[in-house]
C-alpha cells in the first residue's frame, strides 16, 4: 500500500484503542476484508464498535506497523431500523435508552434521525416517556453528534483539534465555520486557547501578520496576560506596545513587521470598547470597571452614617470580659470600639495578635446592643470560611455563596437587590481581588457596616488588585494589632513567623517539637524526605487530610506535579480491588487527596476546598437509563459526587502550591526550602507558608536558600490605582457636603 491519500471504509473498533496525546488515537480497526490494520489521528468521540469512514494516509510506524493517518472522519447517518436503534441507545444520546430507542423508532421509522433533526423536540412530542426535557437532551445529542462532527472535519486541515472544535462549536455553534474563517483569532474566546495557537491556525488559514484582526487580538492578549496573570489592573502604554511588538514580530519577514503607529491606530480603535485608556494606563474594560465602582461605593460607605456615641460600650466590653474570663489588650479594646464609631474598619496583625479574639468580643457586644440585627461572617474560599466558623462559633460562609454569584452570572444579590445585613465581617481580605471584592460591596447596603480582617504582611490575591493593602492607603480607619500575646510566645511556629517577616534568621530551639529544619541540598533527597515526613506522621496517628504540603511552586523535583506523583506512590499505591479512573493525562484513585480548583455552588464545594477519594463506581443514574461513572469525594465528612466531565474541578492535593494554601490551615505544615525555587524565595511566601500551621512545622532544605528568601523583601508591587480613586471620590463627596457644589 502507497503512502497516498485515498478513502477506506473500516468498522468495529476494537478495545485495545487508547490515547496517547489529546485527541490522539491509536488502536486497531478491523477492515471489512478482514484484515487488521492500525489507526491514528483525531477520532474525537468514537464509540467501541461504531461503524465510521475515515480518510487519510497508510504510514507505517516502526512499533505500530500500518497506519492510517486521519485526515478527516465521518459517522454515516444510520439508514436501518437496526442502526438507528443502536445509534439512539449509544452513549452518544443522552437521555434515551433501548426501550425508548425502539419506541422511537416505531413512531418516527428508519428516518428518525433524519426528522428528528430537522424537526426538534415537536418530533417527539406525544412517545410515551419521553417528556420535554428528555426530548431536549435527545434533540441536543443527536444534533451536536452531526453537526459538531462536519465543523471538526472542516477545521482539522488548519490544526484546531477535535477538542478545540467541540468547544468552539459549543461557543459559536452551528456558525463555527464561517465565524472562524472570517476571524480565527475569536478561538481565544474558547477556554485554553491562547494568542500563540490562535495565531499558528491564523497562518494556516491565510490572515496576513499585519491584519487589524491579528494586532487587536495580540493587544489584549498581552494586556490581559499581565494584569490577570500578575495581579495588576492596568499596565503602562508604552510597555503594552513594546511587549505587543515582541509577540508580533517574533519571526516577521520584512513585508510582515507591525510598526508602532500600527499597535497605536488599534489601541485607539478598542479604546472605550474593549480596553480603557486613563493617563496613559491601559485596563482591560472589565478592571477599570470594577476599580471605579468598588472606589465610589467605598467612598459612599464612608459619608453613609457616622458612629454612635455610646457611654456604656465600656460597660459592654467589662461585661464580655467577666462572662469569658479574658482582658483585653489597650489596642484591642480600642479595636472594638471603633466598630462602633466608624461605618468601615480594617483589623490587621500577624499570628498570635489577637484578631480573632476582637472579632468574637466586636461579635458579642455588637449582638447584645443591636439583639435583632443580621450580621454576616464571609471569606473568599470554603476552607477560609470553615476556619473562621470554629473560631467565632458564628455561622461563615464563602463570599460566592452569600452574594449567590455564579462566574458568568449576575449575583442573586447586587445593587439592585441588597443584603438583609447589618454588620458584614469580611475575614482573610488579602486572599480578595478588586472583581470580588466589587461584587460583595455593590450587594452591600449604605447603611451596613464593614470590617475587613486579614494579615497585610501575607500574600496578596491570585486575581487582579490589590484591596486590602488600597484599603489602607487610601485612609480606611484601620487598627493594627502587633502585641503577641505571652500563651503564644513559646510557639516556635509564631515566633519564628514573625522574625521571618522582620527579616530576621529562624530561631529554632532543638528541645521543643513545633519547629524543625532539616538540612539538606540536593532538590532529588528534599522531595524524598518530604515523603518520608508524611508517611512519619501518618504513623504518629496525624491523617492525610491533617498534612499540608507547600511549595512554591509547581515544577521541579520539589514542585508541586511531582511531590504529588511521589506523595501517591508512598502513600496512596495502586492495588487490586482499589478503582482508578484516568481522565486524559490525570488519574485518579480511592484514597487520593484532591483539591477543589473551581467554585460549584451547586455541589457546595468551593476553590481550595480538600478532600479524600472515597469511591470510583459505575452504576445507573437516578432514572435508570443508563450506566454513568461516579467519583464520590469526602471533604471533611460532606460526601460529593462528580461526573467524567466534572473532573477538570479536580486535581490531586497531595502537595500544593503555597498559593493555594491561603485561608486554611492543618494541624502539619511541610516545605522545601532549596535554591532551585530561587526566582520564589521571597519573605511574604514563606511566611504565608509557616502560618498555616498549627501544631507542627518542617522546613527541608537549606539555610542559605531559607536567608535568601527572608532577605528578599521585595514584593512586586501591582499596578493599582482605587486608593487614589478612594481618595477623590472622598475629596469630592467633601466638597459637596461644604459648597453644594461637586
Amino acid at each position: 500500500m502507497n503512502p497516498q491519500t485515498e478513502s477506506v471504509s473500516l468498522e468495529g473498533v476494537m478495545k485495545d484503542i487508547f490515547f496517547r496525546k489529546e485527541d490522539f488515537l491509536i488502536g486497531s480497526i478491523q477492515t471489512k476484508e478482514g484484515s487488521i490494520v492500525k489507526i491514528k489521528g483525531n477520532l474525537y468521540g468514537v464509540e467501541k464498535n461504531e461503524d465510521i469512514v475515515v480518510k487519510g494516509k497508510w504510514e507505517t510506524h516502526a512499533t505500530y506497523g500500518m497506519q492510517v493517518a486521519v485526515e478527516a472522519w465521518e459517522r454515516p447517518i444510520p439508514q436501518t431500523r437496526e442502526q438507528v436503534i443502536a445509534f439512539l441507545s449509544s452513549p452518544l444520546v443522552k437521555g434515551c435508552g433501548t426501550k425508548k430507542a425502539i419506541q422511537i423508532v416505531d413512531a418516527l421509522g428508519e428516518n428518525a434521525i433524519d426528522i428528528i433533526s430537522r424537526e426538534g423536540i415537536p418530533a417527539l412530542t406525544g412517545i410515551k416517556g419521553i417528556g420535554k426535557k428528555r426530548s431536549k437532551k435527545i434533540v441536543e445529542s443527536v444534533r451536536s453528534t452531526f453537526e459538531a462532527q462536519k465543523i471538526i472535519s472542516e477545521l482539522l486541515v488548519y490544526g484546531i483539534t477535535a477538542t478545540m472544535a467541540i468547544k468552539a462549536h459549543k461557543r459559536f455553534g452551528s456558525n463555527t465555520v464561517a465565524i472562524l474563517h472570517e476571524n480565527p483569532y475569536r478561538l481565544m474566546e474558547v477556554d485554553k486557547i491562547g494568542f500563540l495557537k490562535a495565531d499558528e491556525i491564523a497562518r494556516k488559514m491565510g490572515i496576513m501578520p499585519t491584519s487589524g484582526f491579528r494586532i487587536d487580538a495580540c493587544l489584549e492578549f498581552v494586556l490581559n496576560e499581565r494584569c490577570y496573570k500578575a495581579g495588576h489592573c492596568y499596565i503602562k502604554e508604552e510597555e503594552l506596545i513594546q511587549k505587543a511588538l515582541l509577540v508580533l514580530n517574533h519571526h516577521a519577514q520584512d513585508h510582515e513587521v507591525v510598526t508602532i503607529e500600527e499597535l497605536e491606530q488599534s489601541i485607539f480603535h478598542l479604546d472605550g470598547e474593549r480596553i480603557i485608556i486613563e493617563d496613559g494606563c491601559v485596563y482591560p474594560k472589565q478592571l477599570h470597571q470594577y476599580e471605579e465602582r468598588l472606589a465610589r461605593k467605598l467612598s459612599i460607605l464612608r459619608g453613609s452614617r457616622g458612629g454612635e456615641a455610646m457611654s456604656f460600650l465600656d460597660k459592654k466590653i467589662q461585661m464580655h470580659q467577666r462572662k469569658n474570663g479574658m482582658i483585653l489588650a489597650n489596642n484591642q479594646r480600642e479595636a472594638v470600639k471603633q466598630l462602633f464609631f466608624k461605618q468601615m474598619l480594617v483589623l490587621t496583625g500577624g499570628p498570635g495578635t489577637g484578631k480573632t479574639t476582637v472579632v468574637k468580643t466586636m461579635l458579642d457586644v455588637f449582638e447584645s446592643i443591636y439583639p435583632k440585627s443580621n450580621i454576616a461572617l464571609v471569606a473568599p474560599t470554603g476552607r477560609a470560611s470553615r476556619k473562621l466558623a470554629e473560631v467565632t462559633g458564628v455561622e461563615a460562609t464563602t463570599i460566592h455563596r452569600l452574594i449567590g454569584w455564579r462566574p458568568g452570572e449576575i449575583p442573586e444579590f447586587n445593587k439592585d437587590n441588597k443584603l438583609p445585613v447589618d454588620l458584614l465581617i469580611i475575614d482573610e481580605v488579602s486572599m480578595v481581588g478588586i472583581n470580588l471584592m466589587h461584587k460583595l460591596l455593590d450587594a452591600v447596603k449604605n447603611d451596613t457596616k464593614v470590617l475587613f480582617v486579614g494579615d497585610i504582611d501575607q500574600l496578596p490575591s491570585v486575581s487582579p488588585g490589590n484591596v486590602l493593602s488600597d484599603l489602607m492607603q487610601a485612609g480606611i480607619p484601620t487598627v493594627r494589632l502587633t502585641e503577641v500575646f505571652r500563651q503564644v510566645q513559646e510557639s516556635q511556629i509564631v515566633t519564628n513567623a514573625h522574625r521571618i517577616n522582620k527579616g530576621q534568621s529562624l530561631s529554632i530551639d532543638p528541645k521543643k517539637s513545633d519547629f524543625y529544619f532539616i538540612e539538606q541540598e540536593n532538590p532529588k533527597k528534599i522531595a524524598q524526605l518530604i515523603t518520608s515526613s508524611v508517611h512519619r506522621f501518618m504513623q504518629l496517628g496525624y491523617e492525610l487530610s491533617d498534612i499540608l504540603v507547600l511549595s512554591p511552586m509547581k515544577k521541579g523535583h520539589c514542585g508541586t506535579l511531582a511531590l504529588n506523583h511521589r506523595l501517591r506512590e508512598r502513600i496512596n499505591p495502586p492495588s487490586v480491588g482499589k478503582n482508578e479512573w484516568k481522565v486524559g493525562e490525570r488519574l485518579f484513585r480511592e484514597g487520593d487527596k484532591v483539591l477543589q480548583t473551581e467554585n460549584d455552588r451547586n455541589k457546595d464545594v468551593y476553590n481550595g476546598d480538600m478532600g479524600i477519594v472515597k469511591f470510583i463506581e459505575k452504576r445507573r443514574n437516578k432514572d435508570s437509563s443508563e450506566m454513568i461513572e461516579t467519583m464520590t469525594v469526602d471533604f471533611g465528612g460532606r460526601l460529593v459526587e462528580y461526573e467524567r466531565e466534572e473532573l477538570k474541578q479536580l486535581q490531586l492535593g497531595y502537595a500544593i502550591t503555597i498559593h493555594k494554601s491561603q485561608g486554611g490551615e492543618a494541624p502539619v505544615v511541610i516545605l522545601p526550602v532549596t535554591t532551585q525555587h530561587y526566582i520564589m524565595l521571597a519573605r511574604n511566601l514563606y511566611y504565608t507558608g509557616l502560618t498555616r500551621a498549627k501544631e507542627r512545622a518542617v522546613f527541608i532544605g537549606t539555610y542559605k536558600a531559607m536567608d535568601i528568601a527572608i532577605r528578599n523583601n521585595t514584593i512586586a508591587k501591582r499596578n493599582s490605582r482605587l486608593a487614589e480613586r478612594i481618595v477623590a471620590f472622598n475629596q469630592k463627596s467633601d466638597r459637596y457636603k461644604k459648597t453644594g457644589k461637586l
